[in-house]
């Protein structure tokens, strides 16, 4: 009787080491996560914010006709 309590406290501690790394597992999912989404976010941002300096240059462009293009010499 004894070893079967010594057998079923390593069972009990194993499932508790085992819950602990399935938690450890799915916080480094959501930072994953969080981190793919950030990044993701920054891309976009750096993207619409040169499409708009993009536009700005082309209508600045357009309302002064007087400008010239700079050689490249």
């Amino acid at each position: 009787m004894d070893r079967n309590k010594r057998i079923q406290k390593s069972i009990d501690r194993l499932n508790e080491s085992l819950k602990d790394l399935n938690m450890a597992l799915d916080r480094q999912h959501l930072n994953n996560n969080k981190m793919d989404s950030s990044v993701k976010e920054y891309f976009q941002v750096k993207t619409h914010l040169e499409l708009k300096r993009e536009k700005e240059g082309s209508k600045e462009w357009k309302s002064n006709p007087r400008k010239t293009k700079r050689s490249n010499t």
